[in-house]
């Protein structure tokens, strides 16, 4: 198959290891990587607005020390395989899954922020190591994690804060929280993955990871949609009644079965799966093509969560980096009288 040749027109790093405080910054010509980058511990990597990253098969960012992207809405930081060329003649390289490596946050690794940044088509997008629970471990704001053939976005005993993020079609979870703490607001998770029927959960939450005893100190999903194909696509689940095992669900639409009301559950809309007159599922959203594997999670006009928000708990931005309104929407994107 041929391949896109790369010349002058990029700039070609192979293993790249940051050792101090680096800049990149290069919104007019894309950076093809090889090998990967690896961000000593001591270090901060930042990447600027509009910088697009292109991974080869073997390459990922490998985080000890900090990584903080600044994209903005009008222009993110993208990270992507380095495949120009098609698989098929409808289906680009670039929405395949398992095309690099994705992002790994080790346990020395600390006050990560992504912000702004659509990373895509990797095997797992975003891993958090275990790490001191008294620190944040990754903000990721206002950015995509799409199309893993591993995890979308999987945490174990750390602290996550994530806002107004679309995280969506995953072979395993699209969000696996393994212990420790996280925050999602203002999030569309989305478990659309085309490749295999097998896929995991939209949402997966527990207090233990094999053997291991790890406490979930809290879980709160708030103004956030949780949806997919399957019927049940939430999940959590506890090892025992001694180690700590906090969520709560808040003015959420979550596709799974409904539970009785408690206190940790509050106001949430059920997608019925059981009566196909219901908006639910993909219907929440403007386009779900599995055959052609188009996806736009923007909301679709009869989607549930147009006005839904609690507006005491919202976001004034949404992931597009628009005002939100005095009725804001559930998840990440604010629909707009134009769409």
């Amino acid at each position: 198959v041929a391949r896109t040749a790369w010349s002058g027109d990029a700039t070609l790093l192979n293993n790249l290891r940051v050792s101090n405080d680096t800049v990149m910054d290069s919104p007019d010509k894309p950076v093809v990587i090889y090998g990967g980058i690896t961000v000593d511990s001591l270090a901060t990597l930042t990447v600027t607005a509009g910088t697009t990253l292109y991974f080869h098969g073997n390459a990922g960012i490998d985080v000890y020390g900090r990584l903080q992207t600044n994209g903005t809405g009008e222009r993110n930081v993208v990270m992507r395989g380095d495949r120009t060329d098609r698989m098929f003649d409808y289906l680009p390289y670039d929405m395949v899954s398992g095309q690099w490596k994705g992002i790994r946050f080790h346990s020395s690794s600390y006050e990560n922020s992504i912000n702004y940044t659509d990373i895509h088509s990797t095997f797992d997008g975003v891993v958090c190591d275990s790490s001191d629970v008294s620190r944040v471990k990754l903000q990721l704001y206002n950015s995509t994690v799409h199309n893993c053939q591993g995890y979308g976005v999987k945490a174990e005993n750390c602290v996550l804060d994530i806002r107004n993020s679309q995280i969506s079609n995953a072979l395993n979870d699209c969000v696996a929280i393994f212990g420790g703490a996280a925050l999602l607001q203002h999030c569309t998770i989305a478990q659309f993955y085309p490749f295999d029927a097998s896929r995991g959960a939209a949402l997966r939450y527990t207090n233990f990871r094999d053997d291991v005893s790890l406490p979930l100190y809290q879980m709160d999903c708030i103004n956030s949609i949780v949806t997919g194909y399957a019927d049940d696509v939430v999940f959590g689940s506890s090892n025992d009644s001694t180690t700590v095992f906090m969520y709560k669900f808040v003015n959420s639409i979550l596709r799974t079965p409904e539970i009785e009301a408690s206190d940790y559950v509050v106001n949430v809309t059920w997608e019925d799966v059981s009566d196909t007159s219901t908006v639910s599922g993909y219907k929440n959203f403007k386009l779900v093509d599995i055959d052609q594997q188009r996806y736009d999670f923007h909301l679709d006009s009869v989607s549930l969560a147009i006005d839904r928000a609690e507006p005491t708990l919202s976001l004034p931005e949404d992931r597009d980096g628009l005002l939100r309104d005095e009725r804001p929407d559930i998840g990440c994107y604010e629909r707009r009288n134009e769409e």
